[in-house]
């Protein structure tokens, strides 16, 4: 696939690919609704381009369940309400 020099990874997953877990929200890096795993490292998906993602695992909210059965952060959205939250640990 190639994408446009502009596009964020955020913009690819949604509106390419049709991943809609990942969430657009402060679209500035602050909320963390849009937070994806690259390589094993959290990323805001809104300041990242898709092509720096190129070559590099990427794994959304759909991607951490085991088959039919949620993963226990999905468990947790469903239970709590969490539809637009995003969260990303301060170190």
């Amino acid at each position: 696939m190639v994408a446009e020099p502009q596009l964020t990874l955020l913009e690819l997953l949604r509106d390419v690919l049709h991943l809609t877990g990942t969430k657009s929200s402060c679209e500035q890096g602050e909320c963390g609704a849009c937070a994806v795993m690259v390589d094993e490292r959290i990323v805001l998906s809104c300041l990242m381009l898709a092509v720096e993602a190129q070559g590099c695992q990427i794994v959304t909210v759909e991607g951490i369940a085991a088959g039919e059965q949620l993963h226990k952060i999905q468990q947790a959205f469903l239970d709590k309400g969490a539809v637009q939250c995003g969260f990303v640990p301060r170190a």
